[in-house]
């Protein structure tokens, strides 16, 4: 107990003695200083695409560019090139963790998907009826219904073809509304 108190006041009487000491300050010459970059990017503006899948193409999205390869090729490719698929084959070269996000997004959005059409079907009044899954996903063009489970080439493939003619598609309609 007594080696503890005096623990407990030389403590104390440090503290005190430190409080008292001053220091010289240091003089730093200004301008061999190298102060660093303020790089806070503004988010980009979330614009409306019209797509009732824009959560999942920006997810995605950002997923891949997080991958310092395909960010690369991305920037190097043309749009064309982009549009024809030839930037999907280069999934294949992707980070294991990037590819593990992928799989995972995309049973995500089929799991919406299937909500979704279970909902439909509740309204309508369809509860009695046995639903095929696998039929009704066959009308969303961008997602491989036939495998639900893993992200591939054909995904990002499809996903790419899709969004670029829904995104021409929805740019025709804004205009001639805003024709009238």
């Amino acid at each position: 107990m007594s080696c503890l108190k005096g623990l407990l006041t030389s403590c104390l009487v440090l503290a005190s003695v430190m409080s008292w000491a001053k220091a010289v300050p240091i003089s730093i010459d200004k301008t061999k200083v190298k102060l660093p970059e303020e790089t806070v990017k503004d988010p980009p503006q979330s614009v409306d695409t019209g797509l009732h899948y824009d959560r999942y193409l920006r997810e995605v999205i950002d997923f891949l560019e997080k991958d310092q390869h395909f960010r690369e090729k991305l920037h190097n490719t043309d749009m064309e090139d982009i549009k024809q698929g030839k930037l999907a084959k280069e999934l294949d070269f992707v980070s294991h963790h990037v590819r593990t996000k992928l799989d995972e997004l995309k049973r995500q959005e089929v799991s919406r998907l299937r909500t979704l059409i279970k909902a439909k079907q509740d309204i309508e009044g369809g509860n009695d009826i046995a639903v095929d899954h696998q039929a009704l996903l066959k009308q969303f063009e961008y997602l491989n219904h036939m495998n639900p489970h893993t992200f591939e080439v054909e995904d990002l493939d499809r996903l790419i073809k899709s969004a670029t003619k829904d995104l021409e598609n929805y740019d025709k309609e804004r205009h001639e509304e805003f024709k009238r």
